[in-house]
């Protein structure tokens, strides 16, 4: 999409400024302006200064969102993005995209907007904080702790605001840390997650989530008395929490969960995959070009999936190029078991496909 010439951009403010001249259009704009700055003015604020046209298109698209008219905001701000032209105007709009997107239930284009936003260096905590969860969700640990500091420190820089309703800062810091606490957590950083999860509790959290993340990080080194104590403050806050987590929890105190204990894996099986990959090398070099087609992902997944045959928990892959040749990558997201056999998986790569592909273990 290219920006607005300035011609345009002149006609569509004295538009804009003309139709603000009547007193009830001005004070429906004034309003709605002041509802969504209690919320998102950090964003806001800095966005298409001096450019009254952009901020009426801006605050209607908030409005349709707000009352989930989704196809109406999806086109409205996709026109808005003809008037950016600061890196406040792009940060505000990738990010106001990315809730639109979350909306839509679009979490993976959802991530690209917030990251985008993000590069535009915005001092707003949400950009940060969305874009963690985000990652968090993916499991991309390592990129939404990144993101859950950038957060705080965003948080705790901010100036303290007269605004209603105000934010609770110590609640939204206790959370964050809480967050943090997770992604340490299932990167086996035990030190540092229970750091955070101290730093969560000194904020007051009171989330049900933090009592399940003491019990795995107690489980997870050996202290299964605080396990069970902890589980038993999550029965008594949240029983519906604690019965879907109880057997995950089991599993890490006994050493069946494979993230926290190191799982045996036949090695037949990886030889297996070198085989069915080496006969399909052909569909395989198609995904690492682009040309490729879900489904033949989805076979290779599925071929994956026979490796680790065990707990819902897989790792990930993408396909790519690397230099000239074709590239294969294993993410193994933190988990121990991943770690271990996908360094192997690509260590027994047989040698005439090396000719042609790069095979890596990554997290």
């Amino acid at each position: 999409m290219q920006g607005m010439n300035e011609r345009r951009r002149r006609k569509l403010n004295r538009r804009a400024e003309l139709m603000l001249k009547l007193p009830k259009a001005a004070e429906k704009f004034a309003d709605k302006l002041y509802n969504h700055r209690r919320m998102f003015g950090e964003i806001i604020d800095p966005a298409f200064r001096d450019d009254i046209a952009a901020r009426l298109r801006l605050i209607d698209t908030l409005e349709l969102m707000m009352r989930g008219r989704l196809p109406e905001a999806t086109k409205k701000l996709y026109g808005l993005h003809e008037f950016c032209r600061s890196d406040a105007d792009f940060a505000a709009w990738y990010f106001f995209t990315g809730v639109l997107c979350e909306k839509c239930g679009m979490t993976e284009p959802a991530l690209f907007y917030y990251g985008e936003s993000a590069k535009c260096d915005p001092e707003f905590y949400m950009v940060y904080l969305q874009l963690a969860k985000c990652l968090h969700t993916k499991k991309r640990y390592e990129g939404a702790l990144n993101a859950y500091i950038t957060a705080l420190d965003e948080v705790l820089s901010r100036p303290k605001r007269d605004e209603v309703p105000a934010v609770r800062e110590d609640a939204l810091l206790g959370s964050i840390h809480a967050n943090a606490a997770n992604c340490l957590l299932m990167m086996r950083r035990y030190d540092d997650a229970e750091f955070e999860l101290y730093e969560a509790e000194r904020y007051g959290c009171e989330d049900p989530m933090l009592w399940l993340t003491w019990a795995t990080l107690y489980a997870a080194t050996g202290r299964r008395a605080q396990a069970s104590e902890r589980m038993s403050r999550l029965r008594a806050e949240s029983p519906e929490l604690e019965a879907a987590s109880a057997l995950r929890v089991r599993e890490v105190i006994e050493q069946r969960n494979s993230r926290f204990a190191l799982r045996s894996i036949p090695t037949d099986k990886l030889k297996a995959f070198w085989d069915w990959f080496s006969e399909n090398e052909g569909m395989m070099h198609t995904l690492a070009v682009g040309a490729g087609s879900q489904l033949a992902l989805d076979k290779v997944y599925e071929q994956m999936c026979n490796v680790f045959d065990f707990g819902a928990e897989k790792p990930g892959l993408s396909f790519g190029l690397d230099g000239e040749k074709a590239r294969l990558s294993f993410y193994d997201n933190y988990n121990l078991t991943f770690e271990i056999w996908l360094e192997r998986l690509v260590d027994t790569a047989p040698k005439q496909l090396r000719q042609r592909w790069s095979f890596y273990s990554v997290h």
